[in-house]
């Protein structure tokens, strides 16, 4: 799987995550890398409507891991404030990414190392316009072929 798609509007964002949601089997690991605002909890909002527990979608910075109960186990993680691969090794995160279920982790650059493979990633730009999101998917199967950012290609949104 590799698709690069283009979206105007939040609604087309959570649109998109809905149709990867479908494709994934039950036990997925998706990668997001994207800057600030980039579309990365839109996209998750979308495809957590897929599996019936989009009302439960929050953005889980400060929680770290957010579980939700739909028609599969699904795990939210984001890992903005975690800055050492010791920190997240204690937040239990490699024994999540083994567990059953979907789980979708945002700033997964931060723990690239710690990633199972195969595993789904999304990376996420600002467009040209305010509205505007690029998005590029891909199933990797080795590091050879991931597109998750490295840390000093991400930019910190402007306002």
């Amino acid at each position: 799987m590799h698709d690069r798609f283009e979206t105007y509007s939040e609604e087309e964002t959570r649109a998109a995550g809905k149709r990867l949601a479908a494709l994934l089997p039950a036990s997925a690991l998706v990668a997001f890398s994207g800057d600030l605002g980039s579309g990365k909890t839109a996209f998750i909002r979308g495809m957590c409507v897929h599996f019936g527990c989009a009302d439960q979608v929050s953005s889980p910075t400060f929680a770290l891991i957010n579980e939700y109960k739909g028609t599969i186990p699904v795990s939210h993680c984001d890992l903005y404030r975690l800055s050492s691969l010791h920190d997240m090794r204690e937040s239990g995160l490699e024994a999540l990414f083994a567990s059953d279920g979907v789980v979708l982790v945002e700033w997964a650059e931060r723990a690239q190392t710690l990633l199972p493979l195969p595993r789904y990633e999304v990376a996420a730009w600002h467009g040209e316009s305010p509205a505007q999101r690029r998005f590029e998917i891909r199933l990797v199967n080795d590091e050879d072929n991931s597109i998750l950012f490295s840390p000093e290609q991400l930019i910190v949104r402007q306002a």
